[in-house]
């Protein structure tokens, strides 16, 4: 298993001409956050800030030290692709707490677990007020997540399946 954490200052260079074209400095999930799908590099411009961003579908290999893709092309502006505006940034997860339907706070998200596929296998956490299971592994898995909440908001758990469910090791 893998952490969104040890994507940061992976190094992206170009198949083509062998050109970095920058370092990871966050992941983009999905709406669903059940998928990695793009990475964040930065922004770009004094004025107009722009977003630069590698779709997760143009890196050809995540490998252990950088990661490949085909070319230099790859790199775009966030507001080109479709839906992302809906994308979530991992560092805009990071703290968020995680509740029950009845408001009992779970814990607070520490970072995102993902598979060698980059599908999102759930969630570790740093803080963890409840007792037994959870307490024990510090991790929630994805499909105990009823509500995705918001920057402001919790997420909201299924107790049952969150203290039931265990991470796969990958």
């Amino acid at each position: 298993m893998i952490t969104a954490k040890d994507f940061n200052g992976k190094s992206i260079i170009s198949i083509a001409d062998g050109s970095i074209l920058g370092e990871v400095k966050d992941i983009y999930l999905d709406a669903e956050m059940r998928q990695v799908v793009g990475v964040y590099l930065g922004t770009e411009g004094l004025i107009k800030r722009k977003d630069k961003v590698i779709q997760r579908s143009a890196v050809a290999v995540l490998g252990v030290d950088v990661w490949l893709v085909s070319g230099s092309d790859v790199v775009v502006e966030k507001d080109s692709l479709p839906d992302a505006a809906a994308y979530s940034l991992v560092s805009n997860v990071r703290g968020r707490e995680i509740q029950t339907d009845g408001g009992t706070k779970i814990g607070v998200i520490e970072d995102v677990l993902l598979d060698e596929n980059t599908g999102v296998l759930g969630f570790s956490l740093g803080k963890v007020y409840a007792q037994g299971p959870l307490a024990e592994r510090k991790a929630v898995i994805r499909d105990a997540i009823k509500d995705l909440g918001s920057k402001d908001t919790p997420m909201v758990a299924d107790l049952a399946l969150a203290e039931a469910g265990m991470i796969p090791a990958v």
